[in-house]
């Protein structure tokens, strides 16, 4: 027996289950409810207090200007920073080979130029369109830059790919479609902007949350195992055995999720268009890795370290530290200043290695960057021992699986797989019984959380225009 009948369930209180209940509250619809597997609502956004700041271990900076929701919301309270510094703590970081040695060659800035903006034009005809991102950059760079003793180039687009990689969200440049530069839609404006204290968390942005009392629409740790969606109504089962059910679904479960689940999660099973949309959307691991010290050890003006391997050192390295299970180390691409947290620095992790980093416990975790930090900058600083060590771990988290989509060479040429998994499923009478929203579900904003934002608003839109007849 169900343990409650709403007209509309949402499953996810995530920043897209989040705008759709927000919006529907706001036009007098309260018959809901919403599903949350995890403790808590935010989704891939989730900000921690650490040391005397705080961090975020998912969604960071607000993408764009004109045209994002979540830019227009933030600023209008006064919580964007002045600040438009955050690309530049990659490119301005100083980087670093394995062997120790800074690179100090004067050619470095207009490389790192260079291989930021390589991939911003559109692909040029069929071939490049057929190319992965990873294939496309090393096509277009190959005549452009020439490696020296000074700046060992191979070493250098390594680092470029990791970097790419945490941008994208894919596990691998060569896994992401060069379609990705022309459906991926920018918002015009600085393309990754810091908040002005807590981020995401920040108490006035959450001021609507609180006035509409969404908290209490809430049901946590409800993790759904099967959705029903055949005949005049769904019901939804969970883990523990409790039962909902509703005239309507909404499902905004991440891609990653769907892509495990859903040749058992849905009955009748998807149709198969949907499913294809799913399997053929890419979704990666993004994990981050913070340590807070004592003291800022680093010179005030260095905003990070970039690390460059030589194949020869990450091999001879994966070799001698085989039994510490350490080779994931050689995929922590550099540590960056962290935006309000003082004396922390942020490191970043992808694909297969970040899911290695995290089966490790703190602790091993702990030893290990710090060995990692030694071994490129123990001849320059004295590094004092972390107080404090967090990381993400998005990838192994059964409730995320991963950290946000991209275009993989799968996905059809034209984008119109986010628009298939966005398209309702309708019942027997003809009315939309199964919806999905979520990032992944914006054919022009997918990663990004004002996609995932807008996807929420557009379903509850829905909703409205279907309980309005």
């Amino acid at each position: 027996m169900a343990q409650s009948y709403n007209s509309v369930i949402i499953i996810g209180a995530g920043a897209a289950g989040i705008a759709a209940a927000t919006k529907l509250l706001k036009n007098n619809f309260n018959n809901f409810i919403i599903l949350e597997a995890e403790n808590r609502i935010g989704g891939r956004i989730q900000t921690l207090p650490f040391g005397d700041g705080h961090i975020e271990l998912g969604a960071q900076w607000i993408h764009g200007e004109e045209g994002n929701v979540v830019f227009q919301m933030a600023s209008a309270q006064n919580l964007v920073s002045d600040k438009r510094e955050t690309i530049q703590q990659f490119t301005n970081s100083t980087f670093v080979t394995s062997s120790g040695r800074e690179i100090k060659s004067n050619h470095l800035r207009e490389y790192i130029n260079v291989a930021y903006s390589v991939l911003d034009d559109s692909p040029k005809d069929d071939l490049e369109r057929f190319m992965s991102l990873g294939e496309l950059f090393q096509k277009r760079i190959e005549n452009v830059l020439v490696d020296t003793e000074e700046l060992p180039l191979k070493q250098f687009i390594n680092w470029c790919q990791h970097y790419q990689n945490s941008y994208n969200g894919s596990d691998s440049w060569f896994e992401a479609s060069a379609i990705n530069i022309d459906t991926y839609k920018s918002c015009p404006g600085y393309p990754a902007i810091s908040w002005k204290s807590k981020g995401y968390s920040t108490e006035k942005f959450n001021d609507e949350v609180e006035h509409l009392h969404i908290k209490d629409k809430v049901i946590f740790g409800k993790e759904v195992v099967k959705i029903y969606w055949s005949g005049e109504q769904a019901e939804v089962l969970c883990a523990d055995n409790s039962r909902f059910q509703a005239q309507c679904i909404l499902n905004t479960m991440s891609l990653g999720v769907l892509k495990n689940l859903c040749n058992e999660l849905f009955e009748p099973d998807l149709p198969e268009y949907k499913l294809n949309a799913i399997q053929n959307l890419g979704i990666g691991t993004v994990d981050k890795l913070f340590l807070k010290f004592p003291y800022s050890w680093w010179s005030k003006n260095n905003t990070g370290f970039s690390f460059l391997w030589s194949n020869d050192d990450r091999e001879k390295f994966i070799k001698e530290n085989k039994r510490r299970g350490w080779d994931y180390l050689c995929d922590v691409f550099g540590f960056y200043i962290c935006d309000n947290c003082p004396n922390t620095l942020l490191g970043w992790i992808v694909g297969p290695a970040a899911r290695n980093m995290e089966r490790k416990s703190l602790d091993e975790i702990k030893i290990g960057l710090m060995y990692l930090l030694n071994k490129f900058l123990g001849d320059k600083y004295t590094i004092p021992f972390p107080d404090l060590v967090t990381r993400s771990q998005w990838g192994s988290n059964s409730h995320f699986y991963g950290s946000y989509s991209f275009h993989s060479m799968n996905t059809d040429k034209e984008g119109k797989a986010n628009s298939q998994l966005a398209k309702p499923l309708i019942n027997s009478n003809g009315k939309n019984i199964l919806l999905f929203g979520g990032e992944a579900t914006h054919s022009s904003y997918f990663s990004t959380v004002h996609g995932a934002i807008e996807s929420g608003w557009r379903e509850a839109d829905r909703i409205l225009e279907q309980f309005s007849e």
